[in-house]
Parts: structure tokens; C-alpha cells; sequence
């Protein structure tokens, strides 16, 4: 009889869902609540919009860097797994859930190349972030910063995208991986990544759904931003939100509570501290609890029914 090997991601995915229950347990619902009762009703009820564009757009472009053609089981497959990784990711330091995704691959040369796929998405997320953080800086919105800065950041931003570009694109960028994971022994001699190279129409539409999906969530935040009368302009509004976004994948904190707070406390510092901290919450309670909740629920489901 043969043994059966233990399944390992299994494991991951079972303590991540539990992860993220307890610290649904142990935030404070009634201080939220507090913040929530405060906001206009038909903002909050755009932002909440945006934030579901936001989680759809996200697994459709996960499809795509995974799929060719349209085959409703592999869309339910896919979108289930971008969902699993999404809502483990909003919970956990450095979003480290998104590496779930990869684990669905299996083989260790899937799990890899995919791997590949998730550096590539995360890397476009966070190069748009940075490209949103300098145009506002760039404006003088960043209070104590140059404008010279925030061209400097902007380039950065640009660079990075096209870096992504380079791995969707180039063989030459995936056998420089190939070649480092066989040097650290992750990967066999014998072996080569499971990664298929994507054209220029898919990489076009890769770059059209991110930012579609990253502009959604700039909408949700600054309608969130509005709604408790934060009265700036949406790239005021989006370069405060890109830049918490970039220090918070520093894995320092879960969900990102205390060093998203210190961003806005000092970039909103001409409004008053509670009202701030009012959008901070709701930015928390909206994309965070909300969308990991229903990004939870929806990916479970999806791939209970493609498993």
C-alpha cells in the first residue's frame, strides 16, 4: 500500500482562514461602527461598489496571466484561487497570502513559474502605487517634499512596470530565475520552470486590467475620504492612500494598523487627527475586512465547486 504524502498547503490554507478569523475577532467592531456612523451614506455606498470592481477586475487579470481563450470552469478555477490569496493577503504582513496562489500549481516547477506570475502581478500593483505616490508629489502634496522627488519617484514607478514587462515577456528574464533558483537549490539542474510567455495583446490587457483594478481602488478610498468630509482633490487623496500603500509592504504590522495611521496622520495633517483617523478606519473596515471577507467567502466557494 502506498503512503500517502502529507499535503503541506493544505496546512497553509487552513491556518491562514483561521488567521484571519481571530483577527476579525479581535478588532474592535463597536470603535468602527463608531467612524462608520459618521460617513455619507451614498459615498460609502460607492466606495463599497468600487471595492467589488476592485476584487473583480483583480481575478479576471489573474485569469488572464494564466489562462488563453475563455473556459468557464478554468475562470471559477482561477478566480477562486485569486481570491483565496486575496483575502489571506489583506490579514498578513508584506501581503505574504498572495503566495498561495502559487501553491495551487502543485509541482514544485508549477508552483515556481507561477511564482513568477505572482512577482509579475504584485510588482505592476505596487509600481502603479508608486507612480500614483510621485505625480502627487511631484504636485507638492506631500507636505516637507520637493517636487523633484516626485519625479524621481515617478521613474521609479515607470521602471517598475516595465520590469514586469520584461517577465511576462522576456526569456531572457526567466532563465536568469531559472538559473538563481538552481543555484540556491530550490529548483533541480534537470529541471526548468513552468512558465509560458506571454504575447503583446495579453500583456496589453494585463496592463488594462491593473489599472482599471488600481484605479478602483483609489475611487474607493476617495469617495471614502469625501464621505467623512476630507476635502481634497482625488490625486491628493490617492497619493496619500498610494504612498501608505507602499510603506505597508514592509512587513511590519498585519493588515498594515499603525503604520497606515502614521502615513495619513502626517500626509492629512492639515485636518483634524479624529477625522483622519476616521477615513484610516473605514479604509480598514471598506477594502480590508470587507473585501476579505467577501473575497473569503467567494474563493472557498469557487474552488469547493472546481476542486
Amino acid at each position: 500500500m502506498t503512503k500517502r504524502k502529507f499535503n503541506w498547503f493544505l496546512l497553509l490554507r487552513f491556518a491562514g482562514i483561521v488567521l484571519f478569523i481571530v483577527v476579525l475577532s479581535r478588532t474592535n467592531l463597536g470603535e468602527l461602527w463608531d467612524w462608520m456612523k459618521e460617513v455619507d451614506r451614498t459615498y460609502l455606498l460607492l466606495a463599497i461598489l468600487f471595492q467589488f470592481l476592485v476584487l473583480i477586475f483583480k481575478a479576471w487579470r489573474w485569469y488572464i496571466l494564466n489562462e488563453k481563450g475563455f473556459n468557464l470552469r478554468d475562470l471559477r478555477r482561477r478566480s477562486g484561487e485569486f481570491f483565496e490569496g486575496y483575502a489571506i493577503g489583506v490579514i498578513t504582513p508584506g501581503r505574504v497570502g498572495e503566495l498561495m496562489k502559487a501553491g495551487h500549481a502543485g509541482t514544485r516547477t508549477g508552483i515556481l513559474g507561477t511564482g513568477l506570475r505572482v512577482i509579475a502581478e504584485r510588482g505592476m500593483d505596487l509600481s502603479i502605487f508608486i507612480v500614483i505616490g510621485g505625480i502627487a508629489v511631484s504636485q507638492g502634496m506631500l507636505p516637507g517634499v520637493g517636487p523633484l522627488w516626485g519625479w524621481l519617484i515617478l521613474l521609479a514607478g515607470l521602471s517598475g512596470m516595465i520590469f514586469t514587462f520584461l517577465i511576462l515577456l522576456s526569456p531572457a528574464i526567466v532563465r536568469a530565475a531559472e538559473w538563481l533558483m538552481k543555484w540556491i537549490r530550490l529548483l533541480g539542474r534537470d529541471k526548468s520552470l513552468e512558465f509560458e510567455h506571454r504575447g503583446w495583446t495579453n500583456v496589453t490587457a494585463f496592463l488594462g486590467w491593473s489599472l482599471l483594478s488600481n484605479l478602483s481602488y483609489f475611487f474607493c478610498c476617495y469617495f471614502l475620504a469625501v464621505g467623512v468630509g476630507i476635502d481634497l482633490s482625488f490625486v491628493g487623496i490617492s497619493g496619500g492612500v498610494a504612498t501608505a500603500g507602499v510603506v505597508n509592504t514592509i512587513p511590519v504590522s498585519i493588515m498594515g494598523l499603525g503604520t497606515r495611521e502614521l502615513t495619513f496622520l502626517y500626509i492629512f495633517r492639515a485636518f483634524p487627527q479624529a477625522q483622519v483617523m476616521a477615513f484610516s478606519g473605514l479604509v480598514f473596515l471598506v477594502a480590508q475586512i470587507g473585501g476579505g471577507l467577501i473575497s473569503l467567502v467567494l474563493g472557498q466557494l469557487l474552488l469547493w465547486k472546481t476542486k
